[in-house]
């Protein structure tokens, strides 16, 4: 049995709790979470208290919302169902849709992130697992086809560099997501002519 007014498509949920987060986002950076108040937060997203509170029924949830798995699992499905056939058909398209979608998960995650720190979340390495594993999980589907021929062991040296921009940008609230895609985008470049030269070298010799 369908409830709601007839006519009326079934809210999607976690795209409106995104919205809402991503419109509050700024506040949590600049004030702070324990000075953000909900009346703030309704105003920042265009909706009463009692509509914030029917998407998050606490502060603690807004918040924290950056760190939920199903808030970033929900991205990255939205991301494949974007831009997935590009895998094949285009890498280099993919590379680039896929560094953009980094960019722009690191300004989801870190205001959350600055607000787990001044809540005091216990194992907040635990919570950030999920990003983590997102972002290694996508870096693997990537490199076969971005770099056909390169050396498994350069890769994961890669992947793991990459790994550790992610994680000290999500600590750095001073950070913007076009600075850090540009930074991810020289270290994947540093990669491309160091492969590359070992490449010239290992065909002379």
């Amino acid at each position: 049995m369908a409830f709601g007014k007839s006519g009326r498509p079934a809210e999607d949920r976690l795209l409106r709790q995104r919205e809402i987060y991503e419109a509050v986002s700024p506040l949590i950076l600049d004030h702070g979470a324990r000075q953000l108040s909900m009346r703030m937060a309704a105003r920042a997203a265009c909706l009463s208290i009692g509509g914030l509170y029917h998407h998050f029924p606490t502060k603690r949830d807004l918040v924290l919302h950056g760190l939920q798995t199903e808030a970033i699992a929900r991205k990255c499905q939205d991301f494949h169902h974007k831009f997935g056939n590009l895998a094949d058909s285009d890498p280099a398209a993919y590379l680039d849709a896929y560094l953009d979608f980094v960019a722009d998960s690191i300004g989801f995650v870190q205001p959350a992130v600055q607000a787990a720190l001044e809540l005091g979340l216990e194992s907040l390495e635990n919570a950030l697992e999920p990003t983590l594993a997102a972002a290694n999980a996508e870096f693997a589907v990537l490199c076969p086809a971005a770099f056909p021929n390169a050396d498994q062991e350069d890769v994961v040296q890669l992947g793991r560099a990459i790994h550790r921009a992610i994680f000290s940008a999500l600590f750095d609230k001073n950070i913007t997501p076009k600075e850090f895609r540009r930074e991810i985008a020289t270290l994947i470049k540093g990669y491309i002519v160091t492969q590359q030269a070992a490449t010239a070298i290992t065909s002379t010799a």
